[in-house]
Formats: structure tokens, C-alpha cells, sequence
């Protein structure tokens, strides 16, 4: 987003998502290309609007596989979400899940709370912020909600939990 006293440039944190959108259906086209080719699995786009504070109105694609006589759609949700950089939840007919965008490193949402008691301790030495690598991962259902690395075989395994519960 931005450094604390800059201006957020919104147009731009809008592309950023539909860029991150955009490779996460090319990286699924991949996954499933032996099923696409096949016929076993259909893949369809259609447009929907998304509306997000700051960034207004703005169009996104949501996909749509077609799995024999089954419907799972991938449908954006956005990126002004707390603890993500954009989620897109996978609904088929026996249930849902969560795509997330975050920091490579995360392994879960994490929580950051700082207690004083007595005395205030001297402000810790920050470190240098570090570079982030956003990737797409699969979120467990809460409360212990962790992330799961996006791959052939994960992704799957969430299509068909959808799919078949």
C-alpha cells in the first residue's frame, strides 16, 4: 500500500489485485490443463463488480469450472481485507473455501500485541522492513486458521472438498 504519510495511489492498488487475480487463474489453468484438454473439467470467465472503500467500483473476473455436472466458481472478494492482500473464496455445492494472497513467509494469520506493564520499556530496534513476495495460498476453516502453499495436488484436494464435501 503505501509508507505511513504517503498518499495511496488507489487506481494502482486496484491493478495490483487484478494482476495477482489474473495469475492466479493462469496458475490454475495449469493445474488443471491435462482435465481442461480432456474435457474433464470446463473452464468458463464471467465479469462481476466488486465495490471496495477507497477504490469504488471496479470490474474483476470470477471462473467457473465445470467438473461433469458440477459448478465450483473462484469469485474475487477484494483486496482491502485485514491480514491479506485479496481473498477469493472457491464455493461449490458441498461447501466453501478460501483463497488468500499473502506474504510468502506466513503460515497463518498472525496477531501482534504489545503489553507494558510498569514501567514502558525504550522502543525496540526496528528491523529494516523486508521485501514482500506475495503468493496465493489455502486457508484452513477458522478458529486455527492456517495457510496452506497453492499446488497442483492442494488445489485438488480443495476442489473436490467443494465438489463432493
Amino acid at each position: 500500500m503505501s509508507v505511513e504519510g504517503e498518499r495511496v495511489d488507489w487506481a494502482d492498488e486496484r491493478d495490483n489485485w487484478l494482476r495477482h487475480l489474473k495469475e492466479l487463474y493462469h496458475q490454475t489453468e495449469v493445474f488443471l490443463a491435462d482435465h481442461t484438454k480432456t474435457g474433464g473439467i470446463k473452464l468458463d470467465y464471467r465479469d462481476i463488480e466488486l465495490n471496495e472503500e477507497n477504490i469504488g467500483s471496479y470490474s474483476a473476473r470470477q471462473m467457473i469450472l465445470k467438473i461433469g455436472r458440477q459448478e465450483i466458481t473462484l469469485t474475487p472478494v477484494g483486496t482491502l481485507l485485514i491480514g491479506s492482500k485479496g481473498r477469493v473464496d472457491v464455493v461449490g455445492p458441498a461447501g466453501r473455501t478460501r483463497l488468500v494472497l499473502v506474504d510468502r513467509e506466513a503460515s497463518g494469520p498472525t496477531n501482534k500485541v504489545t503489553v507494558s506493564i510498569g514501567k514502558p520499556s525504550p522502543p525496540a530496534a526496528e528491523a529494516p522492513p523486508r521485501k514482500v513476495t506475495w503468493v496465493w495460498k489455502i486457508a484452513t476453516r477458522p478458529p486455527t486458521t492456517q495457510y496452506i502453499e497453492l499446488t497442483q495436488e492442494s488445489l485438488f484436494q480443495a476442489l473436490m472438498e467443494v465438489a463432493n464435501g
